[in-house]
Parts: C-alpha cells; structure tokens; sequence
C-alpha cells in the first residue's frame, strides 16, 4: 500500500500483480512522480510580476543605499526558499549598484497576505428548454512573503558583521538560479 497526502486528502494506493500480489513499485513510481509534479508548482525566482506564477521578488530603494527587499511566493513554496530569495536578490541588487558588502537593517517582517479570488455566476442554457445556473463563489489563497530592509555599504574591506554579496552570488545563486 501506498499512502499518498495532498492537503487534507490522504489517498491509498495498492497496485497488484499479475498473480494479485501487490506490487510497491509501480506505487513508488507513482508517488515519485507526483512529488515532481507538485515540486514544478512552487514559485519560480524571478522579478515580481514578471511572469505567469503570482509572486517573486522585488528591491525598492527607501533611502541613500538603503533599499526594502520583498519575496512573495506561493503556499507550495518552503520557507527557506523565500529566505534564499531575499539574500540573493539583496546580494543583486547590492552589485547592480556597486557595492560589494550590504547589512541587514532590523528583523525580517512577515509580508504574507491572503488573496481572494472570485468567480461570477453563470447562467446557459442546457439543450433541453432550460437553463443550468452556476453560482458566484470566492475562495482564498494564502501567499507566503518576507520583507527585510538592507544597507550598502561602500569601500573594498568587508566591514565586521557584513554579508558579501559575491559570496551570496556565488553559493545561493546556482541552487536558486538553475530551478526555473
């Protein structure tokens, strides 16, 4: 038997054989393909708004080298991740403006938000003289984020209590960059 959990749905699997011996294999290749499927659903690294997936990162200037760094992501998304999403765009946005070292100013801020999605009623007519009413409904979606505030710093000499954005490139960018 295999036990597979999606939300608050737990569904059994038992695959048989030829000879009604159940067989785990064909489970296992099942379930292994559906953690795939689910694993493609989590939100993409890219700019807000940029793309298909709701969500994605974004950098604002707030100040003389200092600037807001969000992560908006989706519920199929782990939390590391969205930490991952914040320090790689802050290590970007720290050498697109030609710093190599930036500090985190004060704790990271839950940004998360609850998005509601409504669809119209509907009425058509169904072949037989009569008509076939769909109400309107509404559903939410909760949507995970984080926002943290850092400062640039100038000069080649990392200061004490600094991160380097080169380092965070060089390490979080290809685990974060090569799963588009």
């Amino acid at each position: 038997m295999v036990y597979v959990t999606y939300g608050h749905k737990r569904a059994v699997m038992a695959f048989s054989t030829a000879d009604g011996r159940e067989s785990d294999m064909r489970g296992l290749i099942l379930v292994a393909a559906m953690c795939l499927g689910l694993a493609g659903c989590q939100t993409p690294y890219q700019e807000e708004g940029a793309g298909p997936v709701v969500g994605g990162v974004r950098a604002e200037q707030v100040g003389y080298g200092r600037y807001r760094i969000s992560a908006l992501v989706n519920q199929n998304t782990p939390s590391e991740r969205v930490g991952d999403f914040l320090l790689l765009k802050a290590a970007q946005t720290a050498k697109a403006n030609g710093s190599r070292y930036f500090i985190r100013e004060g704790d990271i801020q839950d940004a998360s938000r609850i998005q509601t999605f409504t669809t119209p009623g509907m009425v058509n007519p169904n072949g037989f003289g009569g008509y076939i009413v769909t109400p309107a409904s509404s559903s939410a979606a909760y949507q995970p984020g984080a926002t943290v505030y850092i400062r640039l710093l100038p000069g080649s000499t990392r200061p004490d209590g600094s991160i380097d954005a080169q380092e965070v490139l060089d390490t979080i960018g290809p685990r974060i960059l090569l799963k588009k």
